[in-house]
């Protein structure tokens, strides 16, 4: 089984030609610009990758040069991995699993030729070979629970005030929070980021700087949202010169000291426990009001291209996963052209 080392191995250190270790080392430890939670995907599918290369081909990634690898190495990974048929759900699972581990590969066989590490990977020609061997296949839409978010926002908001200043200050974190994931549809890692110089309560905007893919963004929030920050900011003690600086949400709340960022760790906790004090069964995280989010501005009749926009989406093919009429929605336009249903008597 392969495992990624986080030594360099010596033909790199010695100048003979890079191994595929280190090739990978490289990609993920040096040149990879995305979030943390990505950088994990994209390490391990490389990983599983390499693993299956090895079994099947007896490479050593070790000490086989990274020029040893060809395009016949990712089509046989796919044909191992991609299920035989897509009629379960646990079928729908593992393709997906395949398409996010094959898009992680495939975009570091781009990086190894575009650098030369492998200059002759002939990627348009596996670009090719890869279309033909995939089945036509959407992923089907996530699970929105958009009631359930919402169930967890009241109880947010019916939160009782706290006695004690660093409890009341931890309950006014999380409203800002939670309201602030519920209008703005932020990733979790964006969030984090934030600083208060990126919130600008005169526009009610946030600016994403350098989120997936590296691209920029701004989002937009409502007036309830600005006035949890602000009820936030003040009971955190913030004044004076550099609040610009002072992170819009602290990991630890103490007060008259912002500290540093939250984590996404921290906010996924939060999430949960919310979720659970509010009699939530489904599981919520905070990826779900980004979900939810899409939905309710669809169901608003906000247009797609919006949409794709707020959320920073490249395709409008990943907007489309996120935002999908529910089965209620069709039928109510349908109702709408053609008058309400009603169930025949007697039936």
């Amino acid at each position: 089984m392969y495992v990624h080392s986080d030594q360099p191995q010596s033909a790199d250190s010695s100048g003979d030609e890079m191994t595929i270790a280190d090739a990978h080392r490289r990609f993920i430890d040096e040149d990879l610009r995305l979030s943390p939670r990505s950088r994990r995907t994209y390490d391990y599918s490389i990983r599983r990758f390499l693993t299956i290369v090895e079994d099947d081909f007896g490479l050593d990634p070790q000490t086989a040069p990274v020029t040893d690898l060809s395009i016949d190495h990712v089509t046989a990974f796919v044909s191992r991995e991609m299920p035989r048929d897509l009629r379960t759900p646990e079928e729908v699972s593992r393709m997906r699993t395949v398409q996010t581990q094959l898009a992680a590969v495939r975009k570091w066989y781009a990086y190894l030729a575009a650098y030369d590490f492998h200059p002759d990977l002939p990627t348009d020609k596996l670009r090719t070979r890869v279309r033909a061997m995939m089945p036509r296949f959407t992923p089907p839409p996530p699970d929105i629970h958009l009631d359930d978010i919402e169930t967890i926002v009241e109880h947010v908001l019916a939160m009782p005030h706290a006695t004690k200043p660093h409890l009341e200050l931890r309950r006014l974190k999380i409203r800002a929070m939670i309201l602030f994931l519920y209008r703005t549809g932020v990733r979790v890692s964006e969030l984090c980021a934030l600083r208060r110089r990126d919130i600008d309560l005169e526009r009610g905007e946030a600016s994403i700087y350098r989120a997936k893919g590296g691209k920029s963004r701004t989002v937009l929030f409502d007036a309830p949202t600005a006035e949890a920050l602000v009820a936030y900011w003040t009971a955190r003690g913030d004044h004076g010169r550099g609040t610009g600086a002072f992170p819009a949400f602290s990991g630890r709340d103490k007060l008259g000291e912002p500290g540093r960022n939250i984590s996404p760790r921290t906010v996924e906790h939060i999430v949960a426990e919310l979720s659970t004090a509010a009699g939530v069964e489904a599981e919520i995280t905070p990826h779900s009001f980004r979900h939810g989010l899409a939905s309710e501005l669809v169901r608003r009749r906000v247009r797609e291209s919006t949409v794709q926009t707020l959320l920073g989406h490249a395709s409008p093919a990943t907007t489309r996963i996120y935002v999908h009429k529910t089965a209620q929605e069709v039928a109510d336009e349908y109702q709408d052209a053609f008058g309400v249903y009603r169930k025949p008597p007697g039936s």
